[in-house]
């Protein structure tokens, strides 16, 4: 059975970017995946202290709850990840968990050790949710960073959904339109 994982990176609870990868998630559960939620906001995760331990393993040397995630991420045939849009980027947490993932950008570019079994590529889908309307460059730097996120990852950007203009907690939950783009989306993300 294949696997997806979504990452929530709101510190919010229940806001839009929640919303829709549940919906999105929900979509991928109906096509067949095995879903995992990994919930950022409910874990310990600090900072990467740029301490180059992984260089050397490829391994984090940080004890902490991203040690149980890393597996994750490599087993998974398809990730999400939602954030909501601050100062034109993601969340800390968020922000925090991608950093940390520097592990894998020492295996792979300084060890040229490989990320996946067999060379496997993933597939990772992207949901932003903003509160202001949306003007150029708004979500720019955050798929930029989603990108580099899952090239290091060796999974492919397949898409995203960027959704400017919700300012109010839950006004995703009342855009039907929004709610089946993203329950398309995971469903759709690992159909051959």
């Amino acid at each position: 059975m294949k696997k997806a994982i979504g990452i929530f990176g709101s510190p919010r609870k229940e806001g839009n970017s929640d919303i829709l990868l549940n919906s999105a998630l929900r979509g991928a559960e109906e096509s067949g995946v095995n879903v995992e939620r990994i919930v950022i906001r409910d874990l310990q995760i600090a900072p990467c202290n740029s301490c180059g331990g992984c260089w050397e393993t490829g391994v984090c040397v940080i004890g902490d709850d991203m040690q149980k995630i890393y597996s994750k991420l490599v087993d998974a045939d398809g990730i999400l990840v939602a954030s909501p849009i601050y100062f034109m980027g993601v969340s800390a947490q968020l922000k925090a968990f991608i950093d940390r993932c520097q592990a894998f950008w020492a295996r792979k570019y300084v060890l040229h050790a490989p990320i996946r079994e067999g060379g496997k590529v993933a597939r990772g889908f992207f949901i932003a949710t903003a509160a202001r309307d949306d003007e150029e460059g708004l979500f720019t730097g955050a798929v930029k960073t989603i990108k580099a996120f899952f090239h290091v990852l060796d999974t492919r950007y397949t898409g995203d959904i960027l959704s400017a203009g919700l300012e109010e907690k839950g006004a995703a939950s009342r855009n039907q339109e929004l709610l089946q783009r993203a329950f398309d989306a995971g469903k759709q993300l690992l159909e051959e």
